[in-house]
């Protein structure tokens, strides 16, 4: 499980980099201030689903290694939640670009990914 938790702290350091240059970008580009808005807001959205889906197989695995008995759920409905909130969010303010929110909450896990062979790369 250590190697979950690297992945997951690598990965949401590179998407606090990613918030970071968004808000960049938003201070010095106005006229790409929606769709900004809309990468960052998907990209909040994606880590939050992210780190709740690890601390869900991290339970999980410590529920395993002690073999203890249990109800054992991943959070599916919250983190479908979450992403239609922020849908949601896009949808009502026309400030904010649905299509770049959409492309946030996938680039969350696309980077979860990246970060994961990565790591196992490194370790082989």
């Amino acid at each position: 499980m250590n190697e979950l938790s690297s992945i997951v702290n690598a990965a949401t350091r590179t998407v606090f980099l990613l918030m970071s240059a968004a808000l960049f970008a938003w201070a010095f580009l106005p006229e790409h201030r929606p769709l900004v808005a809309g990468l960052a807001l998907g990209l909040v959205a994606g880590l939050l689903t992210v780190r709740n889906l690890a601390m869900k197989v991290m339970r999980l695995s410590e529920m395993a290694a002690n073999q203890e008995k249990g109800r054992v759920n991943f959070g599916l409905l919250t983190r479908m939640c979450i992403s239609l909130l922020v849908v949601m969010i896009a949808v009502k303010f026309e400030q904010i670009s649905l299509m770049s929110t959409i492309i946030g909450l996938f680039l969350s896990q696309l980077i979860i990914l990246v970060v994961a062979i990565s790591v196992a790369s490194k370790n082989k």
